[in-house]
């Protein structure tokens, strides 16, 4: 067992700033890629697209992360990804000074980047227990993902839209830059990153075959580990609820309540603020209810929230909703998170934060496809109103199963199974 580096003191500071500044890279990168894409078309399909192209490496590559994860020594595989988009952001910078940009390789820089994220997401989430002891792990989830709201959400993309305006390539070379930065701090960090000796098992095999089997593991301890599993199961329906309406959000701020398409950006970052201050205080939360009843208080928040938005044309309930919304979704994230960290082994986090990645953001390309065909057929406000039963129902079946059930507990414990 790796021992680990100590509380939220020592290495935790460089690791917390070694992952936003990746994450406010890709908000700057995110922002840009679609106003660079522009110059290029001005179909709204082929736009949006990059959006999506981004997603699609999560449901290529699957759990297969998280075989790499558990094989490798995380900080490496967090250093290439951090390399591997540097660099293509840098090419990228050549291609638009050189006038060499096109959409195609818009794409392909989307591609790789996506690819990247998803690999170095894995093993920064399956990084943190290594570094933080057992009881600091939700303070710890709380730190980052309040950072990963502000890189994502907040200053990433305002400083990305603000860089393009100045010139198109300086947000794709802020984003090279922050990755440059984050490499040097991951290589002063501890080496206690090693993946966890590997007992003697069966007879040598392929390559091809040994990844299988891994797979296969990972597979069957998440369907045989009840919490873990109706974690997953719940993240599915929340993110294909959430990202039912999320889809057609700017046409709500627009057509409901009539407001410019600048408000929505706004509203966004109004909602970002929710999840920061989530992540601010989100532990003590956890820490006072429980798991399992801080999962249900987001699970109805988030509900009630959906419904409220989808019942009004009010501007400042919108905003109110917004913030509680956010917060919601970020304690929901921060619990489970800190749940699979404490429960899953050390020798299976890789392959279980993958899966868990691969039906969160597969469910929510779902989700945005669903909502905006429901939109078209029922209207605006059909996406809100329609999720809000799912994710209240999901929430409160995960506080009915789990009532009683004690703390989540380290994974060095017996794992419940059902």
């Amino acid at each position: 067992m790796v021992t680990q580096a100590g509380g939220l003191r020592a290495p935790f500071p460089r690791y917390w700033l070694s992952s936003f500044l990746p994450d406010f890279g890709d908000g700057v990168r995110l922002a840009a890629f679609p106003l660079l894409a522009v110059h290029y078309t001005r179909s709204p399909t082929a736009v949006a697209a990059i959006t999506a192209v981004q997603g699609l490496p999560w449901l290529v590559l699957g759990a297969g992360a998280g075989v790499i994860v558990d094989r490798t020594d995380r900080r490496r595989v967090m250093v290439a990804m951090n390399i591997v988009q540097a660099a293509t952001m840098a090419a990228l910078v050549a291609a638009i000074l050189a006038h060499g940009a096109g959409l195609w390789l818009i794409y392909l820089a989307a591609f790789v980047t996506g690819i990247a994220a998803g690999l170095r997401g894995t093993a920064a989430s399956a990084s943190v227990p290594r570094l933080v002891k057992p009881a600091d792990l939700d303070q710890a989830n709380g730190r980052l993902i309040a950072g990963r709201i502000v890189g994502n959400e907040l200053a990433g993309p305002a400083a990305g839209g603000l860089l393009f305006g100045l010139a198109a390539v300086l947000p794709f070379a802020v984003n090279a830059g922050t990755l440059g930065i984050a490499v040097l701090l991951l290589l002063t960090l501890p080496g206690v990153f090693q993946p966890e000796p590997r007992g003697p098992g069966p007879a040598p095999v392929s390559r091809a075959v040994s990844v299988r089997r891994d797979l296969a593991e990972g597979i069957r301890w998440l369907l045989h580990h009840r919490d873990v599993r109706d974690l997953t199961i719940a993240v599915g329906v929340i993110s294909a609820m959430d990202a039912a309406w999320f889809a057609v959000f700017v046409l709500y701020v627009v057509q409901i309540l009539h407001l410019r398409p600048g408000a929505y950006g706004v509203l966004l970052a109004i909602g970002a603020l929710g999840g920061i201050a989530t992540g601010a205080a989100g532990a003590r939360l956890t820490r006072r209810l429980g798991p399992w009843p801080s999962l249900l208080l987001a699970g109805l928040t988030m509900a009630v929230t959906q419904a409220a938005l989808g019942l009004t044309s009010s501007v400042i309930i919108a905003a109110l909703t917004q913030f509680a919304s956010s917060g919601a979704f970020a304690l929901f994230n921060m619990t489970a998170v800190t749940m699979q960290q404490r429960l899953v082994p050390a020798a299976l986090l890789g392959r279980v934060t993958s899966l868990y990645g691969t039906v969160a953001r597969g469910t929510e390309a779902l989700g945005a496809l669903a909502g905006g065909a429901l939109a078209a057929v029922a209207g605006i406000r059909a996406p809100m109103l329609a999720g809000a039963l799912p994710i209240a129902g999901v929430a409160a079946l995960l506080a009915w199963r789990h009532r009683g059930s004690a703390p989540a507990a380290d994974a060095t414990e017996a794992p419940s199974s059902g």
